[in-house]
């Protein structure tokens, strides 16, 4: 789609199954720019195999054939847990042992994942996503795995794709604040809102009495954003959002004016964040934005949009 000045914005899909999928390119998303494996491993009495996995994902691939798909690995942990895991209970799950610290520390889970996504995605563009990332030495050593997926593969005889761009979730206050060295070993950054808004304001996502901190449009959150599209830019990564802010009309339009032009949302939104997004000139966007950053907190932010529409 196009601003009302002509600059183009990707609109991708987050999707978590088959039926997402078709229900995505039905509605002409750009791409998948979350696709949650998660819903391969809940809801089960034991991890799905390699081969299940793989099957699994080519169906979906085929529905984007053509088209880019951002496959993030096992994002458990936190408020979806995997019983059959054995997981230690934690005073805090969100805090714990959750997204890529899950991955790192099952490592024969972890490479029959990557086995199986490397193997769906041969003839595909598809793209890798860590989720959870808070230090450049969990990017390097999930990179690592990855690497040793392909050889084993390749000594298998076993076709995949290869290579494979791997990027990260930001959704950690650490990685926003440190995206500039995660750059290095990252081809590109999506910003995961609904972590980044938890992790920022210290109010747990779903909270029946802090729903009103939970909000991407809080200039903290804004901030954080700005500078990872500073960072992203520097390096000449590409930079977007999946989480649930993208489709969230007047916080899409203010991380538009910070320079975000890829937003992924669920299909059934993604008609009404053309027409919002095509009313506004870029410039008036990012006017928008500067004066939200100075907000004293969401509703403020949001208010300058509501002056502006």
């Amino acid at each position: 789609m196009r601003l009302a000045c002509g600059r183009e914005i990707e609109l991708w899909a987050n999707v978590s199954g088959l039926g997402d999928a078709r229900a995505a390119r039905a509605a002409g998303a750009f791409g998948i720019g979350l696709l949650r494996t998660e819903m391969l491993f809940l809801d089960r009495l034991e991890a799905p195999s390699e081969q299940e996995q793989a099957e699994l994902l080519a169906d979906i691939f085929a529905v984007f054939a053509g088209a880019p798909i951002v496959v993030r690995t096992l994002d458990a942990g936190g408020d979806k847990a995997l019983p059959y895991l054995g997981l230690e209970a934690e005073a805090n799950p969100y805090l714990g042992v959750r997204g890529v610290r899950l991955s790192l520390a099952r490592p024969a889970l972890f490479e029959a994942q990557l086995r199986a996504i490397l193997v769906a995605a041969r003839g595909h563009d598809v793209r890798i996503m860590v989720p959870m990332i808070a230090t450049a030495a969990e990017i390097k050593a999930a990179r690592s795995a990855l690497e040793r997926a392909h050889e084993a593969l390749d000594a298998e005889g076993k076709p995949h794709l290869w290579p494979v761009p791997v990027g990260i979730m930001v959704e950690v206050p650490a990685a926003a604040l440190t995206a500039e060295g995660l750059a290095r070993h990252s081809d590109f950054f999506s910003i995961g809102t609904n972590d980044l808004t938890q992790y920022a304001l210290a109010a747990e996502r779903g909270h029946p009495k802090l729903h009103a901190l939970a909000d991407a449009a809080h200039p903290a959150v804004l901030r954080l954003v700005r500078a990872v599209v500073g960072a992203g830019r520097a390096a000449s990564r590409p930079v977007s959002v999946c989480g649930e802010a993208a489709a969230d009309p007047i916080a899409a339009a203010l991380l538009v004016g910070l320079g975000i032009d890829k937003l992924s949302m669920g299909a059934a939104a993604l008609g009404g964040a053309h027409d919002e997004l095509a009313r506004h000139s870029f410039t008036a966007l990012s006017h928008a934005a500067e004066e939200a950053l100075a907000a004293d907190d969401a509703d403020g932010a949001r208010a300058v949009m509501a002056r502006r529409a």
